[in-house]
């Protein structure tokens, strides 16, 4: 199967996704996972996944929803860019990719 998946936007509050009988919103899920994602514990456990990989861990912030409501000040500095200050912000994404519908000329195909 291809990479078909396709990013589903979480600010149009009608998509609805059913987990064979689950079924909840893409906005509902897309803000429970950046909660998990603030929890101070999970900040804690990504900073010590990045020490892990010898990486510095992320900066203290006064407000953790900063992470992914205003976004927390930095610098990016891009291949043969200078640097540009700004802000980062964490965002989660859902993607979803519809299954391929079968051909009756699959079948045949294979031969």
């Amino acid at each position: 199967m291809e990479d078909n998946f396709e990013m589903i936007s979480s600010e149009q509050s009608d998509v609805v996704i059913d987990f064979d009988g689950c079924i909840l919103k893409a906005s509902q899920l897309d803000l429970a996972l950046s909660k998990v994602i603030l929890d101070k514990g999970k900040l804690d456990h990504l900073n010590h996944e990045l020490k892990s990989i010898n990486s510095r861990v992320l900066p203290s912030v006064k407000n953790p929803d900063d992470w992914i409501n205003d976004g927390v000040d930095c610098q990016i500095l891009k291949p043969s860019k200078n640097w540009q200050k700004g802000k980062l912000r964490m965002k989660v994404s859902l993607e979803f990719c519809p299954d391929e519908p079968k051909s009756p000329l699959d079948e045949f195909r294979g031969r």
